[in-house]
């Protein structure tokens, strides 16, 4: 028997969370999510690392299936979750969440779907499940920061889509936690996958954490046991992968906490871009906006940015943030996105085209920017995201504007009606306009969905 009183807590909370228990704005927001987990999945449909996956994944059958997001076909759920989570997380274009550790929830949510999908329940019983990890993933995140110990955020993403994958396939509290230790205790999964050059699995690690914690799962239903004490033992989780930096308090007092909340603190992403970078998007916009057209080279004496630290470190510091050649490490470069919104007053999915990647109007802009880590600003961090952009212009005049929180934040946060609108631009083309409208109005209704595979079969391309 797996002992270790941080899991228990874990498992606890999450079995024994009912829809009930929810919150009419905490469902509202569940449904905002599943929404836009669809919409950046399909977007992603035809992505070269997403084809290679849906490719090898149709080779994989069980008796234990689910679909492959955007066709009639299934495969094993394992593979099907990790396909589907890539695609979700592809674009870099779900949501995210930022304490003491970055993390984008909603790489949960297809996962939590196949689960559904596959045991044949309801809205109301993925609504829980995803409302329950939610609470757990983002209280990790509070709790200790993985990526100073040379860590990734995924490993949060493992634990907090297991309790959830345990709920909905039926697990006891012991069967749970052996879940949870098996997903756990020998996937560590390293940080190398976000500095440099940025490959296709930087958007698959924490799909692989996800196929992970289904295969966990799976074992553990059938009695397969994990290591004791994976959380909190000699050689586990916080020691190994923390180094004992974690305030075991917040995952304690879920035993306290009614209702599952924390989804409410989460981010949805108005732009295509990695989260640290949203603001200096608005506030690119902004100064695009009073200068009255695009920016080009030319106009330019010198850009400044000054941003905080964890920005610094994460979008800023590796030399390929400078001169990007993929699409992976341009959404993760500062000082290309800035460069984007400022000559097109926003960044959109077709700026990721590999001509557009290179482009030397925006290159030679990146070339005339300075970034600083302003230590008033860093103070903010988490709670705000802030970002200063000030450029000085060849005939004198000098622009500023600085954005806190950008759009989508709790404290700025996206309408029902841009979310929705967020959905169709990015599934046009992609889906009928008939399918568009079924989809949101299912989604909309999701309480009420009897058979999750209603709302799968209704985004086949």
């Amino acid at each position: 028997m797996v002992r270790d009183s941080l899991g228990e807590a874990i498992v606890h909370y999450a079995l024994n969370i009912r829809f009930e228990d929810l919150d009419q704005q905490v469902i509202n927001e569940v449904k905002r999510r599943v929404l836009d987990s669809l919409g950046v999945a399909l977007a992603a449909f035809t992505a070269e690392p997403v084809k290679i996956a849906r490719g090898i994944a149709r080779n994989y059958k069980s008796s234990v299936e689910a679909t492959l997001w955007g066709t009639p076909n299934t495969a094993a759920i394992d593979w099907a979750s990790f396909t589907n989570a890539l695609m979700v997380r592809y674009l870099d274009y779900n949501d995210t969440y930022l304490g003491k550790e970055p993390l984008h929830p909603s790489d949960m949510v297809p996962t939590l779907v196949a689960a559904a999908e596959y045991r044949r329940l309801g809205g109301k019983d993925l609504a829980t499940a995803i409302a329950a990890s939610y609470e757990v993933g983002v209280r990790l995140c509070d709790a200790g920061s993985l990526r100073l110990h040379g860590w990734d955020h995924v490993n949060y993403i493992g634990i907090a889509v297991t309790v959830g994958l345990a709920k909905l396939m039926g697990l006891d509290e012991n069967k749970a936690l052996n879940a949870l230790s098996i997903a756990t205790v020998p996937h560590a999964a390293m940080r190398q996958s976000r500095v440099g050059e940025l490959s296709h699995w930087k958007a698959a690690a924490t799909a692989n954490s996800s196929r992970n914690a289904v295969f966990a799962t799976l074992l553990a239903m059938e009695g397969f046991t994990g290591p004791d004490a994976p959380l909190k033992g000699e050689m586990g989780f916080i020691r190994q992968l923390l180094a004992n930096e974690f305030n075991e308090k917040i995952i304690l007092e879920l035993s306290s906490i009614p209702s599952p909340k924390r989804i409410l603190d989460t981010y949805i992403k108005p732009y295509p871009v990695e989260y640290h970078a949203q603001s200096a998007v608005d506030a690119a916009r902004e100064i695009r906006r009073e200068y009255g057209k695009a920016i080009e080279p030319d106009d330019v004496d010198y850009i400044v940015i000054d941003t905080f630290k964890a920005a610094y470190d994460i979008i800023v510091k590796d030399p390929e943030k400078w001169d990007p050649k993929t699409k992976e490490t341009a959404d993760h470069s500062l000082m290309w996105v800035t460069a984007v919104a400022l000559m097109h007053g926003t960044v959109e999915l077709q700026h990721y085209r590999p001509e557009n990647i290179r482009d030397p109007r925006v290159l030679s802009l990146i070339r005339k920017m300075k970034v600083n880590v302003d230590p008033e600003l860093d103070k903010l961090y988490p709670s705000a995201i802030p970002n200063r952009i000030t450029i000085k212009f060849r005939n004198g005049r000098e622009l500023t504007a600085r954005v806190d929180y950008p759009r989508g934040h709790p404290k700025n946060p996206m309408t029902d009606e841009e979310v929705e609108n967020k959905f169709r631009m990015l599934t046009d083309g992609i889906l009928t306009r008939d399918q568009i409208s079924t989809v949101i109005s299912l989604v909309r209704n999701l309480e009420n969905l009897g058979d999750i595979r209603q709302l799968v079969k209704a985004i086949i391309v």
